[in-house]
């Protein structure tokens, strides 16, 4: 089958466009969001499968694990941030199908895919931005973002600088100017206890090369069981099928996701004001942790680290 004949994913099996009711006529900024996600498709999907994960909540944090990596891993974060960063946390996970018998046997019975050692490595996703469910409506939460409460992202932001070498001081200061930065270019702060801005929902467009797709991901039910009757998942996506419905989760590997020839990022915020200037804040973002590794003489310490295999070949 020849995937660009069948034209935007989002699009393909007579896909219902009923979910796009949930944005405003006049929203003319999220109109022009959608519209990029569908040139995208156009565009990749010849030789890329496409993924939404929906995020609001962890916005800085993937920012900030960007900017490392722009510094540390020549990520190209101009277009998108980066949810995971270090390499040894997918030491026991070195492939979707190890993610999937892990829930099995690990996850099921212990918070499924809100466990902390699931979260570690995965995403959820759905794979269309007209996605309706299970469970999420991908334009609908495209304002508010998708997110978890359980979740103490302030301590997380923290640990990631103290994983790079800073002490607890430094640590604290990074976290403060981060957090500044952030709200001077527009960036909802209000789960870090900052400020918030009423549009603090994002949408990443995961692009994964088709010879990837088991390796990097597998249908899903909600909540993370794997969903047999979409397995292998690169086949129902290969297909003429609708995708209005049904999840996914994806392994991030961070070796991939900085890597364009196997994995695409597009980053979308419902903040107009973000939206715009996030490139500029990225700019100025590295630089901020940039003069804080040349202070602290951390940016080896902090590369060994993001760097470090895993010893399942999972880095």
């Amino acid at each position: 089958i020849c995937q660009r004949q069948l034209g935007p994913q989002s699009l393909r099996g007579g896909a219902s466009l009923r979910p796009l009711r949930h944005i405003p006529a006049g929203d003319a900024h999220a109109w022009m969001c959608f519209t990029d996600m569908r040139r995208n498709e156009a565009y990749y999907g010849g030789n890329f499968a496409a993924f939404y994960h929906s995020y609001s909540s962890s916005a800085l944090l993937y920012e900030v694990q960007a900017a490392l990596g722009a510094l540390l891993l020549r990520f190209d974060a101009r277009r998108a941030p980066l949810p995971r960063l270090f390499a040894s946390d997918f030491a026991e996970t070195p492939d979707a199908a190890t993610l999937a018998g892990r829930f099995n046997a690990e996850f099921a019975d212990r918070n499924r895919d809100h466990n902390l050692d699931f979260r570690k490595v995965a995403l959820s996703a759905m794979c269309s931005f007209t996605a309706r469910g299970p469970e999420m409506c991908v334009p609908l939460v495209w304002r508010k973002g998708y997110g978890c409460k359980d979740v103490e992202y302030a301590g997380l932001l923290r640990s990631v600088f103290k994983e790079c070498g800073f002490d607890a001081h430094a640590a604290s200061q990074l976290f403060g100017a981060a957090i500044t930065l952030a709200e001077q270019h527009g960036l909802d702060t209000s789960a870090l206890g900052g400020q918030q801005s009423g549009e603090a929902g994002h949408i990443l467009q995961v692009f994964i090369r088709r010879d990837l797709v088991d390796e990097l991901a597998y249908a899903a039910k909600p909540y993370g069981e794997a969903d047999e009757e979409r397995t292998p998942l690169s086949q129902w996506l290969n297909g003429n099928n609708s995708f209005n419905y049904g999840q996914a989760r994806l392994l991030a590997r961070p070796r991939d996701f900085a890597d364009r020839s196997r994995v695409k990022l597009f980053a979308f915020s419902a903040s107009h004001n973000f939206h715009m200037r996030r490139a500029a804040f990225q700019r100025q973002l590295q630089k901020l942790l940039g003069k804080a590794f040349t202070a602290h003489s951390t940016r080896l310490a902090a590369s060994e680290r993001i760097r470090a295999k895993a010893t399942r070949g999972g880095a």
